[in-house]
């Protein structure tokens, strides 16, 4: 089975852990069953992670996911080949481990006959990752808004507009998503919690109406990004020198160390602009310009 996954974006400001919007780069899952007889798995890792995952079935999360598909069937998993094929950068921020943990399940759910919906890889792959906001726009596509339900986990795609732009800083370093989570507080002033709340219905609205004017300060926060800027210094000056340079909004991606800024045009200028701001801050990087994706994961033909 051959599975295409798209990287993700979470958060875009305001909506932590639970906005997340597909992006048009994408990894590739291949997976066989070993024939008969084999006594391991074979594991191939290609592209700009190869050398730097571990070709190794207890800490790969592609083939983690896999062979989790095989939990709920009360059936031991049998001997996988797996080829991952990297294009997502693993510096953080483009949900990475999220497109290796759906290309996995997604892969071995078609492998069986498709036992598990839809909703149910959600929920497994959500559980796998620990949160549910880059795995499901991975999964499904287009922009998506995730919460903890009455009954379960509920994920609400949105088509993306096709007239916005990616525009993305990626330092060359990573920072760690664990480091980054932990720097938040549990607790927060309620003036921020109002703040988000306005924030993240305006960013949907925006997104949805097309108002570019509105994004800047719609995909602004209060309640990730100002313990993480101390963290990682580069935000705020490269957030600042996107919305000079044309950017509608800016805003760290994920939990960094990527960037992203969303455009309709001088998508050259305003990466231009991040990359010199990131790399004055002491964060040498690189700029994708990147169409959001309508699609998730996708089975191709062999």
């Amino acid at each position: 089975m051959h599975v295409r996954v798209p990287a993700t974006t979470a958060n875009l400001g305001p909506g932590f852990d639970a906005l997340g919007l597909a992006l048009e780069l994408h990894d590739e899952v291949v997976l066989r069953r070993r024939p008969r007889g084999a006594t391991a798995p074979v594991i191939r890792v290609t592209g700009i992670a190869a050398g730097r995952l571990p070709e190794d079935p207890r800490n790969l999360l592609a083939y983690r996911a896999a062979a989790a598909v095989y939990r709920p069937l009360r059936r031991r998993p049998p001997w996988l080949e797996l080829d991952l094929h990297t294009r997502i950068p693993r510096s953080g921020g483009l949900g990475g481990s999220a497109a290796a943990i759906v290309a996995g399940a997604v892969a071995a759910n078609e492998l069986e006959g498709r036992p598990f919906s839809q909703q149910e890889l959600l929920e497994l792959a959500a559980e796998l990752e620990g949160h549910p906001d880059n795995v499901a726009p991975a999964l499904l596509g287009g922009l998506v808004i995730c919460v903890h339900g009455r009954r379960g986990l509920i994920a609400k795609r949105l088509e993306p507009p096709r007239e916005l732009l990616a525009v993305v800083c990626v330092p060359e370093h990573a920072i760690s998503t664990k480091h980054a989570r932990d720097v938040i507080p549990q607790t927060v002033p309620r003036e921020d919690a109002v703040f988000n709340l306005g924030r993240t219905a305006l960013l949907i609205a925006a997104l949805q109406t097309r108002d570019w004017e509105v994004l800047a300060d719609a995909m602004d926060d209060r309640l990730h990004q100002p313990p993480r800027g101390r963290l990682y210094h580069a935000l705020y000056p490269t957030v600042e020198a996107a919305l000079g340079a044309g950017a509608h909004g800016a805003a760290l991606s994920g939990s960094g160390a990527a960037i992203i800024a969303l455009a309709t045009d001088r998508v050259d200028e305003v990466g231009t602009a991040m990359s010199a701001a990131a790399a004055a801050q002491g964060f040498p990087n690189h700029v994708e310009v990147l169409r959001l994706a309508s699609a998730g994961a996708t089975v191709l033909q062999p």
